[in-house]
C-alpha cells in the first residue's frame, strides 16, 4: 500500500514543484524594486512607479516557462499526429497486402482447379476419340462407297461429297484435339495450307446459318502465300470465331461479319486475319480471361467456354497467335496471326513482286 503511494506521488512531485517555482518566480522583481526605490527620489510618485514596473516584470518569467511549455506541447502534439499518420499508413500497407495475398490465394486455388478440370477434360477425351473414331471411320468409308454406287445421280453426289468433307474434318479435328489440350504439337506431317482455301471452306460450312440468321457476311480476301498450319486447323479456328460472331449477333439489326486477310507486303511476316462483326462486343470484365477455358462470353447460355480456348491452343501449337481488340465504331474484331510456310522454288522469297508465282 505504502509502495502504491509512493508510487502514485512520485509522477506528480515533479509538478508541483514546478508549480511552485513558477509562483515563485515573480519575487526576482523585488530586489529591481528595492533598486529602483534606493535610486529614484523619495516621493510617492516614485514609490507607485516602481510598484508597476515590479508587477509588469514579475510575471515575466512565468509567461516565458509556459510559452516554452506550450510550445513544447504542440511539438509532441504534432508528433503524435505523425506518429498515428505513419500507423495508418502501416495499417492501410497491411491491408492492402492482405487483400493481395488473398486475391493471388483464390487466383492460385481457381488455378489449381482449372489444372484438375483440364486433366479430367484430358481423359475424358483420349476415350472418347477412341470410341469417337471408329463410327466415323465406318461412316466416311460407306460415303466413299456410295459415291462411287451413285456417280449417276450428280445432285446426290453432291451431297454426300460435302459429307464425306465434313466427315473428313472432323477426322482431322478430333486427331488434333488432344493436342490442343495438352497444348503439344504433334509429329504429323503436313503440306502447306492456303489461308483462302481454309475460308472458303468455313464459309461454305456456316453460310447457310448465317443466311437463316439474316447476318451478312462480307469476305475480303487478298493474295497471301502458304501458312505452315495444316488446313483443317485454320478451318476451326475460323468456324469457331464465326460461330461466336453469329451468336453474338442474334436479333440484331444489319448484322455483318467481316472476313478479312489483309494483303501481303513483307517478306516473311506473319499471315493476317480478321474476324469482326458490329455485335455488343466483349465484356471488358473478362476480356484479360477471353482465352481461358470454361469462360464464355454469353451469360445464359449453355456453353463449356472452350472454344476461344481452343483456337488459341490450335494457333500456339503452330507458332500463331490470338488475341482480342475493340472494333472502332462498336463490335468485337478477332486477330489471327499464322506464321508463312518457308519460301520454295515454286515459292521464292520475293513471291510478292510482279504477283505470286506459285
Amino acid at each position: 500500500m505504502l509502495d502504491e503511494q509512493h508510487g502514485n506521488s512520485t509522477p506528480i512531485r515533479p509538478k508541483t514543484w514546478r508549480r511552485h517555482w513558477l509562483w515563485l518566480s515573480g519575487v526576482w522583481a523585488l530586489p529591481l524594486g528595492w533598486i529602483l526605490r534606493w535610486m529614484l527620489p523619495p516621493s510617492a510618485l516614485a514609490t507607485g512607479l516602481v510598484l508597476v514596473v515590479a508587477c509588469s516584470l514579475a510575471p515575466l518569467p512565468a509567461l516565458l516557462i509556459s510559452r516554452r511549455q506550450y510550445n513544447h506541447a504542440l511539438a509532441e502534439a504534432r508528433k503524435a499526429r505523425e506518429d498515428a499518420e505513419q500507423l495508418k499508413l502501416q495499417l492501410q500497407s497491411v491491408r492492402y497486402r492482405t487483400a493481395r495475398l488473398r486475391e493471388e490465394l483464390s487466383a492460385a486455388d481457381q488455378q489449381a482447379r482449372l489444372s484438375h478440370q483440364l486433366t479430367l477434360l484430358g481423359q475424358f477425351t483420349a476415350g472418347f476419340m477412341h470410341e469417337f473414331n471408329n463410327p466415323l471411320a465406318i461412316v466416311t468409308s460407306r460415303i466413299e462407297v456410295l459415291l462411287e454406287e451413285r456417280m449417276a445421280d450428280a445432285a446426290l453426289c453432291g451431297d454426300l461429297q460435302q459429307m464425306l468433307t465434313e466427315m473428313r474434318y472432323m477426322g482431322n479435328i478430333a486427331r488434333t484435339l488432344l493436342q490442343a489440350l495438352r497444348r503439344e504439337r504433334g509429329s504429323e506431317v503436313f503440306e502447306p495450307s492456303a489461308p483462302s482455301e481454309a475460308l472458303e471452306e468455313a464459309l461454305a460450312a456456316l453460310l447457310p446459318s448465317a443466311n437463316e440468321q439474316g447476318v451478312r457476311m462480307v469476305p475480303e480476301i487478298a493474295d497471301v502465300p502458304r501458312v505452315n498450319l495444316p488446313g483443317h486447323v485454320v478451318s476451326e479456328v475460323v468456324r469457331g470465331l464465326l460461330s461466336n460472331a453469329l451468336d453474338a449477333l442474334q436479333g440484331r439489326e444489319g448484322a455483318t461479319i467481316w472476313i478479312r486477310l489483309e494483303p501481303y507486303h513483307t517478306a516473311g511476316a506473319k499471315v493476317v486475319l480478321r474476324i469482326e462483326d458490329n455485335g455488343p462486343g466483349v465484356p471488358e470484365s473478362i476480356r484479360e480471361h477471353l482465352f481461358e477455358p470454361f469462360i464464355s462470353q454469353s451469360p445464359g447460355r449453355e456453353r463449356l467456354g472452350l472454344g476461344l480456348f481452343l483456337g488459341a491452343s490450335l494457333l500456339n501449337m503452330y507458332d500463331g497467335r490470338l488475341w482480342y481488340e475493340e472494333r472502332s465504331g462498336g463490335g468485337a474484331s478477332f486477330v489471327v496471326e499464322i506464321p508463312p510456310a518457308r519460301f520454295t522454288r515454286g515459292q521464292p522469297y520475293h513471291w510478292f513482286v510482279g504477283g505470286n508465282l506459285s
